[in-house]
């Protein structure tokens, strides 16, 4: 059963991504591009569960790429955020922003398409893209995500919000003990109350400091918690 079960799993996921590799392939060539244009590692697409006809994707598309003798990589990407018809590819709607993201000694390590319920009003449904960052440095380590909105209107995409950090750890430390560190997660809830016509966003913050010192044979740890609440209304083009 275990077996069968695995082959199941395995042409599903075949299927899937062969449907996926054609779908990109019809969307690249209505834009103009190229797969060697695109760093496919980081393209993601999900359809959108509200209005399952439509797909999103969302390609960064190269503005330079670069590689030092070390095999280190530099990437500055354009981002193609796209809704195609699921079925046939087709693009309803895109939103295209030059340089907008860097990928360096903090890397981008993912992208995802994030279809929570962020109901800006009674017919306004937005879809998030969340972008994440991370170093590799062990003494100083950082990642980082970003939240970024687009609501579907009048047949183009718009973003309504950009750039929102709602996830970010960073610190120092000896790599074995003593260091300082700070951790902080939001969560974003929609208001009953808005502005222009659009509920307003609460964000629901949490932070965490740590600080950890060495005692003789022990290493002590002190945890500080803090919470702040932060409201962004809409302003008729975005929210702040």
């Amino acid at each position: 059963m275990i077996f069968l079960v695995s082959i199941s799993h395995y042409c599903f996921s075949q299927e899937t991504n062969t449907k996926s590799a054609l779908m990109l392939q019809k969307v690249l060539k209505q834009l103009g591009l190229k797969r060697t244009d695109i760093h496919e590692p980081l393209v993601t697409e999900k359809v959108l569960p509200n209005i399952k006809s439509n797909t999103v994707l969302v390609i960064p598309k190269y503005r330079k790429s670069e590689t030092d003798e070390y095999s280190n990589h530099y990437y500055e990407f354009d981002a193609y955020v796209v809704i195609v018809n699921s079925l046939t590819g087709k693009i309803l709607a895109q939103y295209i922003e030059e340089n907008a993201w860097t990928s360096d000694a903090v890397a981008i390590t993912g992208i995802i398409v994030d279809t929570g319920l962020f109901q800006l009003n009674s017919d306004t449904r937005a879809f998030g893209v969340r972008v994440s960052y991370a170093n590799s440095s062990q003494p100083n380590p950082f990642n980082q995500t970003d939240l970024y909105l687009f609501i579907h209107k009048n047949n183009k995409l718009q973003k309504v919000l950009d750039k929102f950090i709602t996830n970010q750890f960073g610190g120092e430390w000896d790599t074995r003990c003593a260091g300082e560190f700070d951790d902080m997660n939001s969560v974003i809830d929609i208001a009953k109350t808005g502005n222009r016509g659009m509920n307003n966003l609460v964000v629901k913050s949490t932070s965490v400091h740590t600080k950890n010192v060495a005692v003789k044979e022990d290493c002590l740890e002190k945890k500080t918690t803090t919470h702040k609440t932060k409201v962004l209304k809409f302003n008729g083009l975005e929210y702040k």
